[in-house]
């Protein structure tokens, strides 16, 4: 099957969203010009040009502010490309990594993340190009040996650059992360404004106010946003039916679930799915 094996995002793409959820995938995030701050977990950090940040599943990364000069780009893999090459870096160092997710590199490893994407993103499109079953076979079977390397080469740079340490926040904004942060964990379970209310020991309204406050949008906005990623994941991702994925996401049934979808994402669920595999 002649499906992509990575996806790569422009930051405007990442920005008109949001943010992402890492939904069983591990990628890195470099700025390439200008700075900026983002979100990882409950975990805030400021980029400078040359940072690399790396995520592993069920991450979510929020770009807060950035530069007018900024540029950069994130790139992600699902779990099972990588696992052969995950498979060779010892726990330790992958919880490591988890705790300590962003580096700041030297000019000279900045050159080798360049070079090595580039050399990915050639191979990978002559990949999809490729027409005969035979080819394709062979190219992906280059390709996710390559993506294995770059793996492994982009750990040896990582122990070999400078932490970027955790930026320190303000009591509004560890409501607003960790509200972000609950949502992203019970949104298949939980909508309700109070619910998170609840869990931080605040009145919706003093709760909604801070989300405002702090991100231009209500907090409601915010869980229909991460609800909608959660969904487009199961139809892109997985195989359940798009009843199942209702059922998933705590839908009384799939026509609210699909009026649901609709109303936010701008086509149905089946026609999103479908859109998905094209």
């Amino acid at each position: 099957m002649n499906d992509p094996l990575y996806k790569t995002y422009g930051i405007d793409e990442l920005y008109a969203n949001y943010g992402t959820i890492s939904l069983e995938k591990c990628g890195i995030a470099l700025c390439r010009r200008g700075n900026v701050d983002i979100l990882m977990n409950s975990r805030s950090y400021h980029i400078e040009k040359g940072g690399l940040c790396l995520y592993t599943p069920y991450t979510f990364i929020r770009i807060v502010r950035r530069s007018d000069d900024f540029d950069g780009y994130l790139m992600e893999a699902d779990l099972s490309v990588l696992a052969a090459g995950l498979s060779q870096i010892p726990v330790m160092d992958r919880l490591f990594i988890r705790n300590h997710p962003c580096i700041q590199l030297m000019p000279e490893q900045c050159r080798r993340v360049g070079q090595m994407t580039h050399i990915l993103d050639s191979r990978h499109e002559r990949m999809l190009q490729a027409t005969s079953s035979r080819s394709v076979r062979l190219l992906r079977s280059a390709m996710q040996n390559l993506l294995q390397a770059f793996l492994l080469e982009l750990m040896e740079i990582y122990f070999n650059a400078f932490p970027v340490e955790e930026s320190q926040q303000n009591r509004e904004e560890r409501i607003f992360n960790a509200f972000l942060m609950s949502v992203h964990r019970h949104c298949d379970k939980e909508r309700s404004v109070m619910f998170y209310a609840n869990e931080q020991h605040f009145s919706p309204n003093y709760l909604s106010a801070v989300i405002r406050a702090k991100s231009g949008r209500t907090a409601i906005q915010w869980i229909e946003t991460i609800t909608l990623i959660h969904a487009q994941h199961y139809l892109a991702s997985t195989e359940l039916s798009v009843k199942e994925v209702a059922e998933r996401l705590n839908f009384p049934d799939q026509s609210t679930f699909g009026r649901y979808f609709k109303r936010h994402c701008g086509m149905s669920p089946k026609m999103y799915r479908k859109s998905m595999g094209e």
